[in-house]
């Protein structure tokens, strides 16, 4: 509990109050009294308001990571919808809790080097007032639109893609090992001894001990191989972790047949080829929670008492993340800096993360081929004897055949499917892969497009591409023509326009023969009226 004469001392001073008010500018405040939250939503406009409810026993404020147009329109129960027409933005705000104090830095430090490497200028951080850090990046960084989502909208998702990537890029990009020694951004070392004891983990628990020899994904846990038992005759069926010799039917005593079901496949490709490993696993000591991207959450605003550790929420130079020290923390020896702000954006480059966020929606996209997979796997699609040729591939296939500036990974995956459900053999898809990868404004790498017509080539069966529109459009590539209303997948475009092809030179139909077409359509209809009614 913090004394109140020292909250009123703190409070009341005008720096303090203004520095607060302003980050409040267009955000939800909740204002905290100890142990419990005030009245939500709120706002706060002026300072005075700030004292005054400090005069009432209030510790802290707290601010959403949303703007609104108007935070008072909002309401618990509030459907997405009615949300996305409220926020008018979103700052990214990683909030960086670590138990160990050293590493809680360490972690900040890696997180603000990313964001450097992918030119983000406007980058501020906070101490917590805790165990972390608050690291931001202002709303107008970040491009208004992609494909034809409006950023305002991509909220929670897109914060959340961009801190999954940045959590990649980081364990790929800034941590290496040299035998038993951890290397952080080339300038921090630690072996795994020293870090098993400052975290207080065990040493098997920072290592990968099997990972998948195709794919190169750890294996979680070990998991026993299930035998299933199955009765020829009366289809009587049991499931045991034993493998028995020879097991008879409960039921008519009959043999049963032996069904092997492998619990040890890697979750990525289905292999169960596993080798022994000794690499270190960088999530097991830098991480971030992205539950805490969600709508309508709060975070402390600056310069708010921490009612745990009675110290102060300050904006710190993001050049000393690793130098910091609590005590400066403390509220008599708080000087704020008018110049050093949280989320400043009157310094943004507008637009300067638009590169970070097209990499974090490739990095990551919204439909995989597994999940993919999955929703089609019931459905049957045959693939036509002969290519479909080029001339016949639908508007939005032939934009991206063009090249892009971004949506390359997301598009792979729609060619790949697309060129193999008209008929393309691998030889020829991967030519033109690798003409559709030179076009591209930043190319991908070989590796991936070889791998992903490798992983294609596994696959028993033909999925076609993602139905139109939304994918497309997102993309920005979807551009329908008259056919485009009338069907509802690329490939479904492609077939049409081959039949037809196909069907040009074929006679026409006398008035008898349509009549008789006529008729019989009419009697299927009847047909299938009467099944309903049954």
């Amino acid at each position: 509990m913090i004394d109140i004469s020292k909250r009123l001392l703190y409070y009341k001073r005008e720096d303090v109050r203004e520095a607060i008010t302003s980050s409040c500018d267009e955000k939800e405040v909740a204002t905290k009294f100890s142990t419990y939250f005030g009245k939500r939503p709120d706002m706060i406009q002026y300072p005075g308001e700030i004292f005054d409810m400090v005069k009432k026993g209030a510790t802290s404020f707290h601010v959403s990571e949303e703007h609104w147009f108007n935070p008072l329109d909002l309401k618990t129960g509030i459907n997405k919808s009615q949300l996305d027409e409220l926020r008018k933005g979103w700052d990214l705000v990683l909030d960086i809790d670590c138990p160990n104090w050293e590493f809680s830095k360490l972690t900040t430090y890696l997180f603000i080097e990313a964001l450097k490497k992918h030119d983000i200028k406007s980058i501020s951080c906070k101490f917590s007032g805790n165990k972390g850090f608050h690291i931001g990046v202002p709303f107008n960084a970040f491009p208004k639109k992609v494909g034809n989502i409006l950023m305002k909208d991509w909220f929670p998702e897109g914060p959340k893609r961009v801190t999954e990537y940045l959590l990649h890029y980081i364990s790929k990009e800034l941590i290496t090992q040299n035998k038993n020694e951890i290397i952080f951004d080339e300038k921090i070392k630690y072996s795994i001894d020293q870090l098993s004891s400052m975290l207080d983990i065990k040493k098997n628990q920072l290592v990968f001990k099997l990972k998948c020899k195709k794919c190169g994904t750890e294996k979680k846990e070990n998991k026993k191989t299930q035998y299933e038992y199955v009765c020829p005759k009366c289809d009587f069926r049991k499931n045991s972790d034993i493998k028995e010799k020879v097991s008879t039917c409960q039921k008519c005593n009959s043999f049963m047949q032996i069904y092997e079901h492998n619990k040890n496949k890697c979750e990525n490709c289905k292999s169960i080829e596993f080798v022994e490993v000794n690499d270190f696993n960088p999530l097991s000591v830098v991480d971030v929670d992205t539950v805490l991207i969600s709508s309508r959450h709060l975070y402390r605003s600056p310069y708010s008492f921490n009612e745990k550790s009675g110290l102060v929420s300050i904006v710190i130079p993001i050049n000393s993340v690793l130098n910091f020290k609590k005590d400066s923390a403390k509220s008599e020896n708080i000087k704020i800096n008018p110049d050093l702000k949280f989320l400043d954006n009157s310094k943004t480059n507008a637009s300067e993360a638009t590169e970070l966020f097209i990499k974090a929606i490739d990095w990551k996209p919204e439909i995989n081929d597994t999940d993919y997979e999955k929703k089609f796997s019931k459905k049957k699609f045959d693939i036509p004897e002969n290519a479909i040729p080029i001339t016949l591939f639908p508007p939005c296939i032939l934009k991206i055949l063009e090249g892009l500036i971004d949506g390359r990974k997301r598009s792979m995956f729609i060619l790949l499917n697309f060129l193999r459900s008209a008929g393309w053999e691998y030889d020829k898809i991967e030519n033109i892969m690798e003409e559709w990868n030179e076009k591209n404004q930043e190319k991908l790498k070989e590796v991936l497009i070889k791998g992903h017509i490798r992983y294609h080539k596994t696959k028993k069966k033909s999925i076609p591409p993602p139905n139109c529109k939304k994918y497309y459009q997102d993309l920005g590539v979807c551009n329908p023509d008259n056919l485009c209303n009338r069907i509802k997948n690329p490939i479904n475009y492609s077939l049409r326009k081959s039949f037809s092809g196909k069907n040009k030179n074929t006679e026409k139909l006398t008035n008898e023969q349509k009549e008789i077409r006529k008729k019989y359509r009419q009697k299927l209809r009847k047909e299938q009226k009467a099944k309903k009614k049954d």
